[in-house]
């Protein structure tokens, strides 16, 4: 009961300061006016890429065209302007008809105004190209900013009383906060406890086998129509399932409930697996790693120096650097799949077992730091136990089960980024002591080495990066990533300088730094390495919700292609369940903004909550957790505060 109501007087704080922030607002409302507005709409952008009015305002808007055809569609008002380069007239459908007859104007007069109970709290939309122009056609946009901002200055409130609290807990130490730590299972539940039918699914290899095969069928699919379907990526299937349907499940679904799940039934390493160990359902021998690869008899030792983080963060640095041509060109999506598929195979016929998963895959980059969000964890039940065993076959391997492929004994298992799920060691365990387990969310709150704080830093920058490039409205930002039509590459070379240093000298550098600074203003004993191993791990939970907002938005406006590639995979003119030619319709599109605000929130309160807890685990007494973390926390502060304004502002 204390605990529940220590939330319960925690979360009224947050929602007064919120509330008092949205009314406030509203004492700001101006008098409508009618503003006159010309929009000129070119590759890829438009300008003015930002509209700024008061609520009620009557919008005369204008447009041209600097190349070729373009519109104007703004879904929350049910307009769809056709711009013709040719003229001055548009074309205005209706979002919620195109069927109907057009109305032909040389002035677009709308109100900014939402109805009912919208009207004081939808303060952005987007507005969006609707006319194919190019292979970065899905850049086009730009906002429309009503005030006053309820959203906005609700999320500030909120935020501040998330401050307040963190500030007050510092010296006010929660009962709750006494289970947030990785190795405690205090507050774990054993799934597999009271479910033996759960159980048995699990041992059983063939609904682990069934799942993989389905996964291999849609990296078949991606592949095949990726490289022989249309170029317009927003109709081609590959595309869609990959960087649309995929990336919304591993980074919104899988990840923070599952863990590393998508590496169970991951088809990468399907292949290679069968390879080395020689058999497709039964182990052949337990002790697969004391044998000889059986392909071209190597097994070799991955290299020591290389057995950490870095060798899959630079990969995936390399591709993060052309994300936008392989979203653009699906070809190029088709190709890189298609040797992550190759790649581990070859590899697992030199090196040992998972080799390619344990230190190259590019995915590991970011389910592996995640992971350690999850409420998901495989562990032992009783360390006890463990520590009595003299046969490990849950590393080894025995006749039920396969040596564990990522060299793992759950003795030592205290966290997730390591354990890739693949289920063996709860076939292989003679004592039945492995087990799944329900734990809070965002439970594990430190990083153990330096490359996992880098991994877990690069991640958490690469995602505010990518939502300045794909969901910014500042067309000279595209321009800086264009090398498809446009061929930018002396700007693109000044883009991939950014994003390396950034993500991998400058941000890290300056956390570094932080974590110096709170550490001397506590005249803490604790070495700045446990400190920055501290601050880097608190970035997760922020990060992850950036991620999440992401592809929330990705996911949302892109729907209706999603159902229209499903319907004409190639584009070839099909149509298999009557959607390839349904009008385009984005999902809860006035709501984007406030579900995105919501998760900034959520990924403050978690990083502030972790950082704190991990602080205070190598700090003594109160008033050195608050100066050793103080800089830190306000460097969260900064980055939520930006992300805050950036989704809804």
């Amino acid at each position: 009961m204390v605990r529940i109501r220590g939330i319960i007087i925690r979360s009224l704080i947050v929602l007064i300061f919120g509330f008092t922030g949205a009314l406030v607002c509203q004492m700001f409302t101006r008098e409508p006016v009618d503003r006159y507005i010309h929009i000129r709409s070119f590759r890829y952008g438009k300008d003015p890429s930002v509209i700024r009015c008061n609520r009620g305002d009557r919008l005369h808007l204008t447009f041209s065209s600097d190349d070729t055809g373009h519109s104007f569609f703004l879904e929350e008002f049910d307009i769809d302007a056709k711009v013709n380069p040719s003229g001055d007239e548009v074309m205005v459908y209706k979002t919620s008809n195109p069927s109907d007859k057009p109305l032909i104007t040389r002035e677009l007069t709308f109100t900014a105004k939402h109805h009912g109970l919208l009207n004081y709290l939808v303060s952005k939309s987007n507005y969006r190209c609707h006319v194919w122009c190019g292979p970065m056609h899905a850049f086009e946009q730009g906002k429309l900013i009503i005030f006053p901002n309820t959203l906005l200055f609700f999320g500030l409130g909120c935020m501040l009383g998330i401050f307040v609290n963190w500030l007050s807990g510092i010296f006010i130490k929660s009962s709750s906060e006494e289970t947030i730590k990785a190795d405690e299972k205090g507050q774990w539940r054993d799934l597999l406890k009271k479910s033996g039918s759960l159980k048995n699914i699990l041992i059983s290899r063939w609904p682990q086998i069934i799942l993989t095969m389905i996964a291999m069928l849609m990296i078949y699919i991606v592949i095949m129509t990726s490289l022989f379907g249309t170029k317009v990526s927003g109709r081609n299937l590959g595309v869609m399932l990959m960087w649309i349907i995929w990336l919304f499940l591993i980074v919104a679904v899988m990840t923070p409930l599952g863990g590393r799940i998508w590496c169970t039934i991951c088809p990468l390493p399907f292949f290679g697996d069968r390879i080395q160990r020689g058999s497709f359902l039964s182990p052949l021998s337990g002790k697969i790693r004391e044998f000889n690869n059986r392909f071209f008899g190597l097994f070799l030792k991955w290299p020591e120096k290389l057995s950490n983080n870095w060798p899959r963060l630079f990969l995936f640095m390399a591709l993060a650097t052309f994300s936008t041509t392989l979203v653009a060109i699906p070809r190029m999506s088709g190709i890189v799949i298609l040797l992550l598929l190759i790649i581990p195979t070859v590899m697992s016929s030199i090196w040992e077992s998972r080799a390619f998963c344990r230190y190259v895959c590019p995915v590991g980059v970011f389910v592996s730091p995640f992971s350690r969000m999850s409420i998901l964890a495989l562990r032992n039940k009783s360390q006890d136990v463990c520590d009595k065993c003299r046969t490990s076959f849950c590393q080894k391997g025995n006749s039920k089960g396969w040596a564990c492929p990522y060299g793992l004994n759950v003795r030592e298992l205290r966290g997730n980024a390591d354990c890739g799920l693949c289920l063996e060691c709860l076939r292989s365990c003679i004592y039945e002591n492995v087990s799944l387990f329900r734990r809070p969310f965002a439970s594990e709150i430190s990083t153990r080495s330096m490359s996992e704080s880098w991994l877990s830093i690069a991640i958490f920058t690469v995602s505010v990066i990518y939502s300045i490039l794909y969901l910014g409205h500042w067309p000279v930002v595209r321009d800086y990533i264009n090398i498809i039509d446009k061929g930018n590459w002396n700007l693109f070379g000044i883009y991939a300088a950014i994003l390396w240093s950034l993500t991998l000298v400058v941000i890290p550098g300056l956390i570094y730094l932080l974590a110096s600074l709170g550490r001397n203003l506590a005249n803490s004993d604790k070495s700045i390495k446990q400190v920055f191993f501290s601050c880097s791990g608190s970035l997760l939970p922020i990060g992850l919700m950036i991620w999440t907002a992401f592809v929330v938005q990705m996911l949302f406006v892109n729907i209706t292609f999603v159902k229209q590639s499903i319907s004409d995979p190639f584009g070839w003119g099909w149509d298999f369940f009557n959607t390839a030619n349904i009008p385009w319709h984005q999902f809860l599109s006035s709501y984007i903004p406030w579900i995105q605000a919501i998760l900034i929130l959520a990924g403050f309160f978690l990083s502030l909550r972790n950082l704190k807890i991990s602080l205070r685990n190598i700090s003594a007494g109160n008033k050195k957790t608050f100066l050793v973390s103080l800089p830190f926390a306000i460097f969260l502060l900064f980055v939520s505060v930006y992300m805050l304004f950036f989704f809804t502002n």
